[in-house]
Parts: C-alpha cells; sequence; structure tokens
C-alpha cells in the first residue's frame, strides 16, 4: 500500500463533509455534528501531541478518557467515537491515513433512551395554553399585537403538524406549500425528504388536513408553509424550540419538550391504537425498525406503572 499522502487536518476535513454531504446525503445538521467531534478531537490530539494522521488505538482510549473525565455523557462519547470511526474508514479508503486507529477498540454501546412525550391530557393544555392570547401584548419592540398574532398561529400550526404527522422539526420547516397535496379543500399527505435524502409520504387526518389546507390557501407553490412572510424563509429550527418551551412553560408541563418530543407523542399515539411497528417505522421515516422499537419499551414501562399499585 502506498503512504498516505501528506495532507492538513483542516482540508481532510473539509473533503469528509463534502462526501457526506454531497454523496450520502446527510443533514446539514448531521455534517455540523461531525465538524464539532472531529474538531474536538483534533484539539485534544494537539494538546497530547500526537499527530491525526499516525495515532494509534491506545490514543482514542485516552481520548475516551479525557472525555469522561472531562463530564461528558456516555451517549455524546459514543457519537463522537462513531463519527471517528465513520471519519478513519473514509480516510484509510482514501489513503489519507495508512492505519485506522478506531478498528480494532471496542466502541462503547449507546445507553438506550427513553422516549418522552406528551400524554393527551397534556396535549390538550399545549393546544389550551397556545390558543389563550392573554399573554400577547400589544406592542413589543416595535412591532403590534397583529404581527405577535401571526407568530403565534404560524407555531400553533407547526406544532399541531407534528403531532399529527411525526415530521421531523428540519423537515416540517423545509415543507413547501408544492409538497402538500391537497383534494377538495383537505391536505391529504405531505411529501417530505427525510435523511439520507428519502422521499416519504405522511398521510393526514382529515380534520386537521382541513385546518393545513385552509392556511396555504391562496399561496404560491414555492413558498415555504411557515414562512415568516411571502417569499421568505421559514424560523429555524432553534427559534421554534425556544417558542416551544415558552407554551410548555405557559402550559404548565413539568416536562422536558422539544418539537423532537412532539414527534415521539406522535409515535406513542400511534401505538396506543395498536398500529404496527413497521408502519411507524415508515410514517417516522426510520431507517431501521431498531430505532422504531424503543417505543415497544416506553409502552411496556408505561403498562408497568399502571400495575404497580394494583
Amino acid at each position: 500500500m502506498n503512504n498516505p499522502i501528506e495532507t492538513s487536518f483542516e482540508q481532510t476535513r473539509k473533503d469528509f463533509l463534502s462526501f457526506l454531504k454531497y454523496t450520502k446525503g446527510h443533514s446539514d445538521t448531521t455534517c455540523y455534528n461531525y465538524n464539532s467531534d472531529l474538531g474536538i478531537w483534533h484539539r485534544w490530539l494537539e494538546e497530547a501531541h500526537h499527530d491525526w494522521q499516525n495515532c494509534g488505538p491506545t490514543d482514542v482510549e485516552h481520548f475516551v478518557s479525557h472525555l469522561s473525565r472531562e463530564g461528558v455523557g456516555a451517549h455524546a462519547v459514543a457519537r463522537k467515537i462513531s463519527c471517528l470511526a465513520t471519519f478513519y474508514k473514509w480516510a484509510k479508503r482514501n489513503n489519507k491515513v495508512q492505519e485506522d486507529p478506531i478498528y480494532q477498540i471496542e466502541k462503547p454501546k449507546r445507553p438506550r433512551r427513553m422516549p418522552i412525550w406528551l400524554e393527551t391530557e397534556e396535549q390538550d393544555a399545549l393546544q389550551k395554553a397556545t390558543r389563550n392570547y392573554d399573554d400577547i401584548p400589544d406592542n413589543v419592540f416595535g412591532r403590534s399585537r397583529e404581527f405577535s398574532m401571526g407568530v403565534r398561529r404560524r407555531y400553533e400550526l407547526l406544532f399541531e403538524l407534528i403531532q399529527k404527522s411525526g415530521l421531523r422539526i428540519s423537515e416540517a420547516l423545509g415543507l413547501k406549500i408544492q409538497h402538500i397535496r391537497v383534494v377538495d379543500g383537505v391536505a391529504k399527505h405531505v411529501r417530505v425528504i427525510g435523511k439520507g435524502n428519502k422521499e416519504r409520504q405522511v398521510p393526514l387526518p382529515e380534520s386537521f388536513g382541513r385546518v393545513l389546507a385552509l392556511s396555504v390557501a391562496g399561496k404560491f407553490q414555492e413558498d415555504y408553509v411557515f414562512a415568516k412572510k411571502a417569499g421568505g424563509k421559514a424560523p429555524q429550527p432553534h427559534a421554534a424550540r425556544a417558542y416551544l418551551k415558552k407554551l410548555i412553560d405557559k402550559a404548565g408541563i413539568e416536562k422536558k419538550i422539544t418539537p423532537h418530543k412532539l414527534r415521539h407523542t406522535y409515535a406513542t399515539r400511534l401505538l396506543e391504537k395498536d398500529v404496527q411497528l413497521v408502519d411507524i417505522q415508515a410514517l417516522l421515516g426510520h431507517e431501521s425498525i431498531a430505532t422504531t422499537q424503543i417505543y415497544t419499551h416506553a409502552g411496556q414501562e408505561r403498562l408497568s406503572k399502571l400495575v404497580a399499585d394494583i
């Protein structure tokens, strides 16, 4: 085998991220996480006076120990090692390194996280809090109450969509009018491009389909559903998370609820209606049914709690 080409880590990282985005079709968020994790690895290597092209399994084990001492959680450590495994496998294949330091080590397993979701009464409380406009001031930062009402209604529709379709926040915010199939005044389904650039169609309940169809009536097909104005961009995911937190606090719900937890709520409601796991997998756009199986464990834990005091 030829010796690896001498190249800078920064250039190699850029080439790797381009491979992830344009060849593998990974999302911007995934690429951002890879970029961040590789940066943490490289900074540690420099402080330890190690070369990224000539490190070994022992170096990786020391890196894991360093992360643990710094208080990094087991799930985050596992993600970083998974990132390095993908990076060095690609680097060796492309003659950037001669040996893969990750290949022989025992990779830490990601701890199983139990999903968090809203109970039906909590969903009702969130809806009630969202539709109670008493907290919207007449004027804030030079913006009228009418403007703030428009923002509230836009987020109300966004969070309701996720609860009725299980879309990821990035998928929902990326939705355009042309991605919604409307028949006789009812939005029948939405078409989304999920992880790995995979397309799927997600059906909508008829009652919500009428609401969604009415909200997008008369808008241009190229417009984003949740754009701040015609022809504009949709809010960023961090803005949606911040707004949801305000509504959750207002509803008095003592759970850490994010848009992704609303997706868990959708999956939980499906499971309660005895929808088959393989169908939930298709609706959520999970690549592996193993990912979907966390909801089965959640259901079993819930049943255990229900019978605990009998």
